[in-house]
């Protein structure tokens, strides 16, 4: 059980059991709710095998796993961009990923699912404060967080309050990852989502953890957490461009 800085109060609770329900009629309809399923399953079935087709490395992936070992709750915070390495290399470990309130969200919660996570519905212009305490309540029980910062429409790179907020409610530790390939494609959607080729090399950085005071100006909080990712980008590069071969942490040789 996590321990917060500033606990969710009883306002807070119930607001989160008044919205909890989606309204959409869409979920009503059986032929959908399984054409969603049919196509979630293919789509973690594509990044399964897609992944296992790269080599991906995480030499500073042990900040993560001593992250969580300090006892506060931690968020994972990344660019949209990057999210198919990202969820493939955090997989199966008791993560919860905000995804958005959107027909694209439901698809890609339903993908989450298939790999071993847990969804929280919500976003910057439609369930923000719905998500964010339901964020809380997760991380409450020993969920670690993690949201895509520039989700879900953009602009691209711009850092929504919602990761801010979260830290400065929690106390959270927030820790930033950034993703480089070798070779890839960027689909012309808003974020540029990367696509790593088969047979690239692919390296996940993990940035230090950080944290974000209360006192903290949220603008301020959102310009440090932009500044971190971009960071360990560049550093996913730099590895890249070494040459470096870091056998030791190829995600196919990590559980």
């Amino acid at each position: 059980m996590q321990k917060f800085s500033q606990t969710i109060d009883q306002r807070d609770i119930e607001t989160l059991r008044g919205s909890m329900r989606l309204s959409d009629g869409r979920w009503n309809d059986p032929l959908w709710v399984a054409a969603l399923k049919l196509k979630a399953f293919g789509g973690a079935a594509l990044i399964l095998s897609l992944s296992r087709l790269v080599m991906i490395e995480r030499p500073t992936f042990n900040r993560f796993i001593q992250a969580r070992k300090d006892g506060r709750p931690v968020v994972i915070v990344a660019w949209h961009a990057s999210l198919l390495t990202s969820i493939y290399c955090h997989r199966r470990r008791n993560v919860a990923i905000m995804t958005s309130l959107s027909e694209d969200g439901d698809l890609l919660t339903q993908i989450l699912y298939n790999l071993g996570y847990k969804c929280v519905r919500g976003s910057s212009s439609r369930g923000g404060m719905r998500g964010l305490l339901e964020m809380m309540r997760l991380m409450q029980s020993g969920y670690t967080g993690a949201i895509t910062v520039d989700g879900p429409r953009g602009p691209r790179h711009e850092v929504k309050p919602g990761a801010a907020l979260l830290a400065q409610k929690t106390g959270a530790l927030l820790v930033p990852i950034g993703v480089g390939y070798s070779r890839c494609v960027s689909l012309n959607n808003w974020d540029r989502t990367e696509i790593p080729l088969p047979g690239s090399r692919a390296v996940m950085i993990t940035g230090e953890p950080f944290t974000i005071s209360p006192e903290t100006d949220i603008q301020a909080g959102c310009d440090l957490i932009g500044k971190r990712i971009m960071a360990c980008e560049a550093d996913a590069r730099e590895y890249l461009a070494s040459g470096r071969l870091n056998s030791c942490i190829i995600e196919k040789q990590v559980a």
